[in-house]
């Protein structure tokens, strides 16, 4: 016989009497059950048992464990701690009676004995309850017939509660555990195992007293740690890392996950330590799941008080209250994570849920938890967020700005969010304004650029950013870029513009507008010519010495750039610490001394002054060393100062693109030409300027520089062999270099050409034929292209003759067919070919007589009519290589031509008769001797 010693028994006969009494009654009991089980405890199988597991460990003070495992059709739950009790077997045999309460402790138990547990009916129509203390057994059937056997009226099973009768059993429970609770499925218990395993991970998380979960040969269980320090003293944190081992792949289960949780009262706020988002369809959990879908992204776990069926909240529980602690999470995540810990009311599901966002909401408003770029967690409210702040921006600038919240937060998604709680957004508008004021070193400045120019993509952030203090080199702020220049190349500070300071240079600034400065508009700039033209040499003062220092650094930031001719009045201290004009002095040491005359003007810069400036700067501003040039680009009137400009500018038929000249040609003395002249050949600046014949220079030169009492333009270049013997060649080092400055055979004045035709008359010199056609020439065209005005041409006392002599009377071909009646002595000649103009113009500069005024002819005899085609015609013209001509021609067998001076020179009426191969008659007939004929002397 079994023992009974729970007295079931005396239960049953309780139970039927009270059936047997009031059929009512019974109807109640197996309506509120099949209501626990249809409703209130549908898929709650495993919780409920869980939960009592839980309850049973923390009685005993042991670790929980919980085993599930089938034999055949039978569930079996398996778990430790404290056995079934006489008061336990009451509540399990009624409803709603729970036999559980506080322990002596004060810790709270979870599961309702007899409530809870009709989870089991929901899968089974006998139950066994095996404990160390007693087993018990629960059996739809046997109620059945005990009713029956009791008098009372029941139509089949369903009329009977499963859970009202209990039964004493044998069986013990299996090694290991302390009770076991033994389930006779309905139906297959894959699915229901299946289910089971899919809740142990949290189930462990959420029953902390139970620590490990066998579902078959899946293993799930739970390892607490401390987590880190909270601030206060009334919450704690813990690490949970729940573990699953042999669980097959199709489950999805992982197999390590970790909680952080932080404790504050009765609540419990857990989050996946690893960042893992929150799982859809999350819950209220007091502690195991409820009914109440839950959108905040922590895991709440609460002890508030729910209704009998553990899916809703009592009505006297205040869901407000389960936000303690909520903060003190957020806190305990990196930074990163935490905006995606503030929930958002919008996204609420139900009632509850809005009002616990609300009440977490409030604690994120009121506490600090938002991480600040430097320093400690802000109150949102007191937060501002600057959309793209960077690591490196956030580090710059931390310490100026203790509202700026992190830079991982710091995202355009998250300013909604943040946005509702209080958080302001600081634009790169409002940033510039915060930076006014602000002093520190250039180089941080840059590094601020630098990490701010990511943030810069549009014209809207550059005009966001257009009152953005700049330091400038002068060491004032510059409010935004307007009238900011700045230069790669030059790094020292000029009073006349406002660059950016070289250690705060970034491209940013060009983006913002920051204009690109060049060395030649440093120097050129029209605020530093005013500066140039203001200084009063009578009263100058201590710093305008200084802005020649100032232009010479920059000049030397850009070896190639021009610097415009007024710099040269930029004031410098002389050896005697006078200020003068930098185009006044002289470096000390300068050649150009030894060739000046005694009483020249200038004086020598200070050797201190030289020292800071440089030599080459202080040349390029107009300081003498060898011989200083004057540049203009434009140049539009002679007005630069230099000796006989004027007379110059009246030789160019229009105004120069550009001028390069030498100055200051007025003052060498007139002894030292050579060297002068040597100074300027081996000049890199100066040669070119002695090349250019049309040029200020070369044209100077050659009409006021002397050697050995002849002009410049009175002497030849050795090289050139045209003029040998016509103008004598300079003895100089570097008389080819100097050719510009010489005599050439085409004169560029009346001058050259006087000189040249001069030297033609000289009798002593010994000149061919042909050097007097070739200057003949040159002097004609310089006459008929307007170079020379002939005019202006002096007439030579002498002129030399066709044959090489010098003659005071000749007459100048005009006609070719004069030269068969010419004797060579007698003869001049405008050019290699006879052109009569040519003719006419020579002979009005050497007033001579053409030959055709000064001789008249005509032809002896009519001779024979032909035309252009006759053969002797044709050999007559390619004989000379010209087309046959035009008009009459006459044959002769021989062509004679009577031969007058028009002067009356050989007498009256006097004629020669010449014999000639061709003639031109005054009527224009060509007058041609048959060709084979002899010649012979009449």
């Amino acid at each position: 016989m079994t023992d009974d010693p729970f007295g079931t028994a005396t239960l049953r006969s309780s139970t039927l009497d009270a059936w047997a009494a009031s059929p009512t009654r019974l109807a109640e009991d197996a309506a509120a059950e099949a209501d626990l089980v249809t409703v209130g405890y549908r898929d709650r199988l495993l919780t409920e048992l869980a939960a009592n597991a839980a309850d049973a460990a923390a009685a005993a003070g042991v670790e929980g464990r919980l085993a599930v495992w089938v034999d055949g059709t039978d569930l079996h739950v398996a778990n430790t701690g404290a056995p079934l009790t006489d008061a336990g077997v009451r509540s399990l045999a009624a409803l709603r009676v729970s036999a559980k309460t506080a322990d002596d402790s004060g810790a709270r138990q979870i599961g309702r004995f007899g409530v809870g547990f009709t989870a089991t009916a929901t899968v089974a129509d006998r139950i066994e309850i095996r404990s160390r203390s007693g087993s018990v057994v629960f059996d739809r059937a046997d109620a059945m017939d005990a009713a029956r056997a009791a008098g009372i009226s029941v139509a089949g099973p369903a009329d009977v509660p499963v859970l009202r009768l209990v039964w004493p059993a044998d069986q013990m429970p299996t090694d290991g555990f302390d009770t076991e609770v033994v389930l006779h499925l309905r139906e297959e218990p894959g699915p229901l195992l299946a289910a089971m395993l899919g809740q142990a991970p949290d189930l462990v998380v959420e029953l902390t007293a139970l620590q490990r979960i066998s579902v078959g040969d899946v293993e799930v269980w739970a390892e607490r740690s401390a987590g880190p320090d909270v601030d206060d003293d009334a919450a704690r944190s813990v690490v949970t890392t729940v573990s699953v081992v042999g669980a097959p792949d199709a489950t999805g289960l992982p197999s390590t996950r970790r909680w952080l949780e932080v404790a504050r009262g009765g609540t419990r706020w857990l989050v996946d330590a690893d960042g893992e988002p929150a799982a859809a369809g999350e819950v209220l959990r007091a502690p195991t799941p409820t009914d109440i879908e839950l959108s905040l992204p922590c895991r709440c776990i609460t002890d508030l008080a729910l209704t009998p069926d553990r899916r809703h909240l009592h009505p006297r529980a205040e869901i407000g209250d389960a936000a303690a602690g909520y903060v003190d999470l957020v806190r305990l995540v990196e930074p990163v994570r935490r905006v995606e810990l503030v929930p958002e009311l919008h996204l609420a599901r139900n009632p509850d849920d809005a009002r616990l966002i609300e009440a977490v909401r409030r604690e994120l408003r009121d506490v600090a938890w938002l991480p600040a770029a430097a320093g400690a967690d802000l109150v949102p409210p007191r937060g501002v967020m600057l959309v793209g702040l960077t690591d490196r921006l956030a580090e710059i600038l931390g310490d100026l700005f203790g509202d700026l919240i992190h830079p991982d937060l710091s995202l355009t998604q998250h300013l909604p969010t943040l946005g509702r709680l209080g958080v302001s957004e600081l634009g790169l508008a409002g940033l510039a304004e915060r930076l006014v004021g602000v002093e520190r070193e250039p180089s941080w400045w840059h590094d601020l650029y630098a990490a701010l120019a990511p943030l810069v993509s549009t014209g809207r952030e550059v005009e966001e950013l257009g009152a953005l203090p700049i330091p400038r080199s002068d060491g004032r702020m510059a409010i935004g870029v307007r009238g900011l220049f700045v230069s790669d190349r030059i790094s020292t500070p000029m009073r006349w513009i406002p660059t950016v300071h070289p250690e705060a240079r970034h491209e940013l600034l060009t983006r913002l507008g920051v204009a690109d400065l060049t060395v030649a508009q440093a120097v050129s700039d029209p605020a530093l010519r005013s500066l140039v033209e203001d200084v009063d040499f009578d009263s100058a003062g201590p710093d305008d010495d200084r802005l020649a220092v100032e232009v010479c650094a920059v000049l030397r930031a850009d070896p190639e750039a021009p610097a415009p001719p007024w710099l040269s009045s930029l004031a410098l201290p002389d050896a005697d610490g006078e200020l003068r004009p930098a185009d006044e002095l002289l470096l000390p040491g300068s050649p150009l001394l030894e060739v000046l005359v005694d009483d020249h003007p200038f004086g020598v810069v200070d050797a201190e002054v030289v020292a800071e400036c440089g030599v080459e700067e202080l040349r390029r501003i107009g300081v003498g060393w060898g011989f200083v040039t004057v540049d203009d680009d434009l140049p539009v009137a002679p007005e630069h100062d230099l000796p006989d400009e004027e007379d110059w500018w009246a030789t160019l038929p229009d105004a120069p693109e550009k001028l390069s000249a030498v100055r200051d040609l007025d003052l060498i003395e007139d002894r030292r030409w050579p060297e002068a002249l040597t100074m300027m050949a081996t000049d890199e600046r100066v040669r070119p300027l002695l090349a250019d014949r049309t040029g200020y220079t070369a044209w100077w030169l050659r009409r006021h520089a002397e050697i050995d009492g002849l002009l410049l333009g009175e002497y030849r270049s050795p090289s050139d062999e045209v003029l040998e013997n016509i103008i004598d060649p300079l003895d100089h080092p570097y008389a080819d270099e100097l050719a510009g400055t010489l005599a050439r055979l085409e004169p560029d004045s009346a001058d050259d050409a006087t000189l040249l035709l001069t030297r033609l008359g000289d009798r002593e010199r010994v000149i061919s034929a042909g050097a007097t056609v070739s200057v003949h020439a040159a002097v004609v065209a310089a006459c008929r292209s307007g170079i020379v005005d002939a005019h202006d041409v002096e007439v030579p006392e002498r002129v030399r003759t066709l044959a090489g002599t010098t003659a005071d009377r000749a007459v100048v071909v005009d006609r070719p067919w004069f030269l068969q009646t010419l004797a060579d002595d007698e003869a001049v000649l405008a050019g290699p070919t006879v052109v009569s103009a040519d003719a006419d113009l020579l002979g009005t500069l050497l007033d001579l007589p053409l030959a055709s005024e000064e001789y008249s002819a005509t032809v002896s005899a009519p001779g024979e009519a032909v035309g252009w085609a006759h053969p002797a015609v044709v050999r007559f013209g390619a004989s000379r290589g010209i087309e046959i001509p035009h008009g009459d021609v006459r044959l002769h067998d021989e062509l004679w031509i009577a031969l007058r001076s028009n002067d009356g020179g050989d007498g009256p009426d006097v004629a020669r008769e010449v014999r000639v191969e061709w003639w031109v008659d005054d009527a224009g007939v060509t007058h041609l001797e048959r060709p084979g004929r002899r010649r012979s002397p009449r």
